[in-house]
């Protein structure tokens, strides 16, 4: 990762002027392989600590059902296009997992070692733009240990979200074009559009927050006007060139699109319930970007910033001193090109995920980890003009600190630790109690209920349709969920919404099946409405809510110790 070393002085802003330490590649290749087996065995031991595949999120779960497909039959599988290569390339790891050993056969765990693998490699490429930029190995180690103690970056590391692998080849193309793009050649523009496009073939939607960015980064680059604009279509060019490829290379296989447009613009996310703006978001985005740093939690209520109040405070008063002095530094080296593409390249990325993220799920951990990636590189600006003054108590402070963040961020963990152990021993309790021939379940949509029973119990999206009177063993798992209609119809009404469910339950008991509600039937109108807040509005949850209670009534069947009492339904 050269570049910004080799440039010309006068490129070189005043933090990265470190007489003697400039340009020193000494103890590079030890550094590297350091941090990659130290947080490798974190990570690891974490994972095995948890004992929580999914942890804060369920995604996770449900991409590892499209894995198994995969690894069972390739040549069959399915492409989807917003996860182009995601699903192919994890297969391929799952099979040398397998082949070694590492919880054969499930996908699910699998893909937790598979993203603290890709942990490892980012932590390796914050050291080496760090190192890069500001010329000095300790702050480089500083970073990268407060890049790892970041709770989202922990959290997602540890668990089987599909965002890391994706994020690390994001954040590789950018930390390059910080570097490059202060000197662009052909070569090098080339070289980081290729980059930046296998990441967003991975997760379409990384795209849109640095593809400005990369582009302004260009736009500000030194050269003439014209040099600049034609740096702007050479990495357009070789993008979209190389999705191209990409298409031509798959050929038939299933799914496979036609058009390249159909990669560059999938609509993922844009007509379901996630899209469109709303002041409660705005709560969410706080929650967001404050939860980035410290407690990592995945709100999806605004009255679950309440208890954690102070904590939020603190974490935003902590961003924002990071960020008040980053931009004065920036500001004040903003002659030189380094500080102007480094300023465009993770700036623009924040500036316009965020946006992104307000009109999507912005608390998500894998909504915020790519757009805050900023944090670390701004905390390393700061120890750089302020080493010179106390190295040893500066960077033994933010070593310190970034140890004190990883305990604080690990201990948050504690309370959902063992899930795991807890399903496996939940899955026969549950299937003694209920017939999963003769039942659908009636869940929220949101909890574990559905991703440890669809994974262990073999969903299918599509059963609805295609159900026949019971007993039905196939698929095992059969469920309604409350945000199915406010996710998938969103420009239904609250009153189309009950109508529809009502009429989902009732077909399903028609057909001889008896549904089964969880924990959700003796929720209070106010508690579905918070718990539909990221997807409806006050009317469409009152409408669920009196769909049940107006036209069902509910006796309890059991409870269990994990998952809570269930409830079954019988007509009014």
């Amino acid at each position: 990762m050269a570049g910004f070393k080799n440039s010309t002085t006068a490129a070189t802003p005043s933090w990265g002027r470190t007489p003697g330490i400039a340009g020193s590649s000494g103890g590079q290749l030890f550094d590297l392989s350091t941090i990659f087996a130290l947080s490798m065995a974190v990570f690891v031991a974490l994972i095995l600590w948890f004992d929580n595949a999914q942890g804060i999120t369920s995604n996770g779960v449900f991409k590892a059902v499209t894995i198994k497909a995969w690894v069972a039959d390739s040549a069959n599988a399915s492409l989807e296009t917003s996860n182009y290569l995601y699903y192919p390339v994890m297969a391929l790891f799952c099979r040398l997992l397998d082949v070694i050993g590492v919880f054969p056969g499930d996908p699910r765990h699998q893909l937790t070692i598979i993203n603290a693998f890709s942990a490892a490699l980012c932590l390796c490429i914050v050291y080496l733009l760090v190192r890069q930029l500001t010329g000095r190995r300790s702050i480089a180690w500083a970073a990268a240990a407060f890049h790892l103690a970041g709770a989202f970056f922990l959290n997602l590391a540890i668990i089987n979200e599909d965002i890391m692998p994706s994020y690390t080849l994001m954040f590789a193309s950018m930390a390059l074009a910080s570097l490059w793009f202060v000197r662009p050649t052909a070569r090098r523009v080339a070289l980081v559009a290729a980059l930046f496009t296998i990441a967003w073939l991975f997760e379409w939607r990384l795209m849109f927050p640095t593809l400005p960015a990369m582009l302004l980064a260009l736009a500000v680059s030194p050269g003439r006007p014209l040099a600049r604009l034609g740096w702007i279509a050479l990495f357009l060019g070789a993008m979209v060139g190389l999705a191209q490829v990409a298409v031509w290379l798959w050929g038939p296989q299933n799914g496979n699109p036609g058009p390249v447009l159909s990669l560059l613009w999938t609509g993922k996310g844009t007509a379901e319930g996630w899209a469109g703006f709303s002041a409660v978001k705005v709560e969410l985005l706080w929650a967001g970007i404050a939860q980035y740093l410290a407690g990592g939690a995945n709100i999806a209520d605004p009255a679950s910033l309440q208890p954690i109040m102070r904590e939020m405070l603190a974490t935003t008063f902590c961003i924002a001193v990071i960020a008040g002095l980053s931009l004065l530094i920036l500001w004040r080296d903003r002659g030189s090109p380094q500080a102007r593409v480094l300023a465009a390249v993770f700036g623009v990325t924040f500036a316009v995920g965020e946006v992104m993220n307000l009109y999507s799920q912005p608390q998500d951990p894998q909504m915020q980890i790519n757009v805050m990636a900023w944090l670390t590189i701004g905390w390393a600006l700061i120890l750089t003009v302020a080493v010179p003054w106390r190295p040893l108590p500066v960077l033994g402070g933010a070593m310190a600190l970034a140890l004190a963040l990883f305990a604080y961020n690990a201990s948050r963990l504690a309370p959902m630790r063992g899930t795991d152990a807890a399903w496996r021993e939940a899955l026969p309790r549950i299937e003694r109690n209920v017939d999963p021939t003769r039942t659908v379940f009636l869940l929220h949509g949101f909890e574990a209920d559905v991703s440890e029973l669809f994974y262990a119990w073999g969903g299918d999206w599509t059963y609805f349709d295609k159900l026949g009177p019971a007993p039905a063993a196939k698929p095992k798992f059969k469920f309604l969920a409350l945000v199915n209609g406010p996710l998938h119809k969103p420009s239904a009404t609250g009153e189309e919404l009950a109508k529809n469910l009502k009429g989902q339950i009732e077909r399903v008991m028609d057909l001889g099946y008896e549904v089964v509600a969880n924990v959700v039937w003796t929720w209070s109108e106010a508690q579905v409405e918070a718990s539909l807040a990221t997807v409806a509005d006050k009317e469409k949850a009152k409408g669920l809510y009196r769909a049940l209670h107006e036209n069902f009534t509910a006796t309890p069947t059991f409870s269990d110790p994990t998952t809570g009492p269930y409830f079954r339904l019988q007509r009014r």
